[in-house]
């Protein structure tokens, strides 16, 4: 039943009804409707809080490619002025439908989504390569410190005031004995292009929540973002103006991935992660805190010859419980692309053929093969540029035993507007990889990349 069914009545009398029939309706809602609900009145709203659905685990939805050919609506915003507001569909794997949910600028079909954490928050980067945190179903979001901030990022302005060109500048250690630094020239990069060149991937380490009434009162959050070229790892917390780097003392690592560690600490804001670097080692940073990290687990190496190719083998960390690290290796082979700028031998596209997983405990000491049925244990996996996480299955749309893929590049501009995403399910059982139910059509569609979404209603 929709809201606007409901709100048809006689005038005061939906305020009357019985506090647990609000609630019975309320739980059977669409999720744009439940956000919705509490601005009926102040007895939907008072059932809305008691009912504590704004905290409820919801299904995780992939956030679909645009269709080129949809319309861009414009409204008018409270003072009058045109804010631009675009159209994001979202499919609910349980619920077998698509959502079409309006953002909030910059237009959401600029934005590059990439991160997103399991609180439901979102981390884009739009047509200039700034960062912000979005809820897509609530429309709250908020910047984070500008991109020129990071240590090895210069930003060009013209007279008045925008960004005409980043200029991107790194060094590397020879790895030799006296540990020589080598100074690579200069790039200049488009402000659309730092995106593609520098955001490996966004980890939501604790998320926002509101101080106050007004729309910029956001605290208690903090984010780590894994940087290429050489994958280093910068952190921007709440009230922060600037990207720190969090691995000043080991910059030559070459960071893949980061997940929130579990935390027997009471305060909200404070978050560990886990870091794996390219040869699958795992540190433990405390990230308000200037200390060295830990090291946690030592490198794993998965049994494929694709291993060897970072390009042919992703590498993502999962937390299944606190003391159980889970690592998967996504395996792929070369596919044709059919690129509009081909002939290009360096651009080689890849599909997904299977995955091996290997656990470790603090028990053992050492990543182990594990057969992925057993070490699920029902549960399913979701991995891409969204936070790597298990969670459990459901009759109605998560699948059991199965590894949720979106597609994580390398991303370039051209490959994300010319070449369908690799995105599919994994069945460990019988080994299948097919498109999500109800996404094969979607898919066709190139731009943004899809990811997986974790909604929630909660600021």
């Amino acid at each position: 039943m929709s809201m606007s069914k409901l709100a048809v009545g006689v005038a005061g009398g939906w305020a009357d009804l019985p506090r647990d029939l609000l609630e019975s309706v309320l739980a059977r809602l669409p999720v744009p409707d439940r956000v919705r609900f509490p601005a009926v009145c102040t007895a939907w709203q008072s059932a809305h809080t008691a009912a504590g659905i704004q905290h409820a685990a919801l299904s995780p939805w992939l956030m679909l490619p645009f269709n080129p050919t949809a319309r861009v609506d414009s409204v008018d915003d409270n003072d009058g002025s045109c804010a631009k507001l675009t159209v994001v569909r979202f499919l609910s794997l349980a619920e077998d439908r698509a959502y079409a949910i309006r953002q909030p600028a910059p237009a959401a079909r600029e934005r590059l989504c990439v991160g997103s954490s399991p609180d439901g928050w979102l981390v884009t980067a739009d047509a200039c390569s700034e960062l912000s945190l979005l809820n897509p179903v609530t429309g709250a979001q908020l910047r984070l410190p500008p991109a020129a901030t990071l240590p090895f990022v210069d930003a060009r302005r013209g007279a008045d005031g925008r960004v005409e060109s980043y200029g991107l500048r790194f060094s590397f250690f020879d790895g030799g004995c006296g540990e020589e630094e080598t100074l690579v020239p200069p790039e200049t990069l488009a402000p659309d292009r730092l995106r593609f060149e520098v955001y490996e991937k966004a980890v939501v380490v604790s998320a926002p929540r509101r101080c106050g009434t007004s729309a910029s009162s956001w605290g208690g959050y903090a984010v780590l973002l894994i940087c290429q070229p050489l994958g280093r790892l910068a952190v921007a917390r709440a009230g922060d103006a600037e990207w720190a780097l969090l691995d000043a003392d080991a910059p030559g690592r070459c960071w893949v991935d980061a997940v929130r560690a579990s935390s027997s600490s009471a305060r909200r804001d404070h978050q560990p992660v886990y870091t794996m670097d390219a040869a699958g080692r795992v540190d433990a940073w405390d990230t308000d805190a200037a200390t060295a990290p830990r090291a946690v687990a030592p490198s794993c190496v998965c049994t494929a010859r694709a291993c060897a190719m970072s390009a042919a083998c992703r590498k993502y960390l999962v937390e299944l419980s606190p003391g159980c690290l889970l690592q998967v290796h996504r395996l792929r082979e070369a596919a044709h692309a059919r690129y509009a700028w081909e002939p290009r031998p360096e651009h080689v596209e890849y599909t997904t053929t299977g995955a091996e997983l290997f656990e470790w405990t603090a028990a053992a000491g050492r990543w182990a093969r594990a057969d992925g049925r057993v070490v699920l244990g029902g549960r399913a996996l979701f991995l891409g540029k969204s936070v790597s996480l298990c969670v459990p299955a459901d009759d109605a749309g998560v699948r059991s035993d199965c590894v949720y893929f979106t597609d994580d590049g390398p991303w370039s501009h051209n490959r994300c507007h010319e070449v369908a995403p690799d995105v599919g399910v994994l069945d460990l059982t019988d080994g299948s990889y097919r498109p999500p139910r109800g996404a094969a059509r979607d898919l066709l569609w190139k731009w943004p990349p899809p990811v997986w979404v974790f909604p929630s209603l909660a600021d």
